[in-house]
């Protein structure tokens, strides 16, 4: 069948085989844990036992791709190697759930915070009466700060004529109203004998309305008390009696 190879202990080979060249090196013994290594004269033999190889191999593959030992080794260090998303997708969700109760805490600070309009110190204002000139209906320069106790009365966009001398009339003595309008406002009819008449202010630019943060202009009258400490006492909007603020403007007196 064959020549074999490392058992011929030296022997000279048998008739047909080629004599060695001595010119080529010789070839090195094979290893004994080799043992007898047989050499096919038919190099189609050769073909049939690595066919039989291939497919020991193929079918070794496909077990181990259908969860054979090594196989499923390999797939698990894929898996494992693998970038996961779950701590990225768990800081966003964390972020995302930190804004909303940021947002939802705001919103809900900002409706309890409304400020009321008839008591004082509850809205977003100044604490005192910031330094505020106007003009007088004679073209004089007037320090509001330099009237206290005052009773300031917003009437830009009002017919409060009546309500302007109504406060007048309850103001205790050595209070002041100056009613505030775009330009000096007409004298108020209506004053009883001996009431003091109100100082009569231009303010064209908003001036009162920004330094005290008050909101815009409307058909009723806006009020605002100050103390004989420049402390503002009370802010009354949308007022349309004295009954809204008598308490206090009493209390100016003190």
């Amino acid at each position: 069948m064959g020549t074999h190879h490392g058992g011929n202990d030296g022997n000279v080979p048998p008739d047909g085989d080629r004599s060695p060249d001595p010119d080529l090196p010789e070839l090195p013994e094979l290893p004994p844990e080799w043992g007898e290594v047989a050499v096919p004269d038919d190099p189609s033999e050769l073909a049939a036992e690595a066919e039989q190889i291939r497919e020991e191999l193929i079918r070794e593959d496909q077990a181990g791709r259908t969860g054979g030992g090594g196989g499923a080794a390999a797939g698990t260090g894929a898996v494992e190697g693998a970038p996961s998303i779950g701590v990225p997708l768990l800081i966003m969700s964390v972020a995302v759930l930190i804004t909303l109760v940021s947002l939802f805490a705001m919103a809900w600070s900002g409706t309890g915070s409304l400020p009321d309009q008839s008591n004082p110190g509850s809205g977003d204002g100044p604490a005192e009466l910031p330094p505020m000139t106007l003009v007088d209906a004679a073209g004089r320069q007037v320090a509001l700060t330099a009237q206290t106790p005052v009773v300031i009365m917003l009437v830009e966009e009002c017919e409060c004529g009546g309500l302007v001398s109504a406060t007048v009339g309850a103001a205790p003595p050595g209070v002041r109203v100056a009613m505030v309008g775009h330009a000096p406002p007409a004298e108020p009819v209506g004053q009883a004998l001996g009431d003091q008449a109100p100082l009569r202010l231009g303010d064209p630019a908003g001036l009162v309305r920004a330094e005290l943060r008050l909101d815009p202009p409307t058909d009723t009258a806006t009020v605002v008390l100050v103390d004989r400490d420049q402390r503002i006492t009370l802010t009354q909007e949308s007022a349309t009696s004295v009954a809204q603020y008598q308490g206090d403007l009493t209390d100016l007196g003190s």
